[in-house]
């Protein structure tokens, strides 16, 4: 609960009704170097490309510098709108084929399985 308030802080205001996504995600194993890769090479590159398509408003991928606890890595999406939300897998296919193409890229020949998890997701809209 301490960590979802202090995310929720760092959050940005708006007068708009954005719509703000959290992915929390446990490292397995002591793999974070392998998790921390395949989320900079992976989901932040499709966030890159959505922001400049205008398909999300901002991004975040933050990492735990502590080792103790559940939550390793958060991964918080901002859409301008609950209806720029709604539309998500649709404009997201678009920039995951273009942006994807060859697959995942990895650190090593460790699958996705063998080193994170999401644990939990939220949707949080800004009043």
């Amino acid at each position: 609960m301490r960590m979802l308030f202090i995310v929720l802080l760092l959050l940005p205001l708006s007068a708009s009704a954005e719509v703000i996504t959290v992915d929390f995600v446990r490292v397995l194993n002591g793999n974070l170097e392998e998790a921390v890769y395949f989320y900079e090479n992976n989901w932040k590159k499709f966030r890159i490309a959505a922001v400049n398509k205008g398909i999300i408003n901002s991004y975040d991928l933050l990492v735990k510098s502590a080792q103790n606890g559940q939550t390793d890595i958060l991964l918080i999406t901002a859409f301008d709108s609950p209806e720029q939300y709604e539309r998500r897998e649709e404009n997201f296919s678009t920039v995951m084929r273009v942006a994807g193409e060859g697959g995942p890229t990895l650190l090593n020949s460790k699958p996705p399985s063998e080193f994170r998890e999401v644990i939990d997701r939220g949707v949080y809209a800004s009043h």
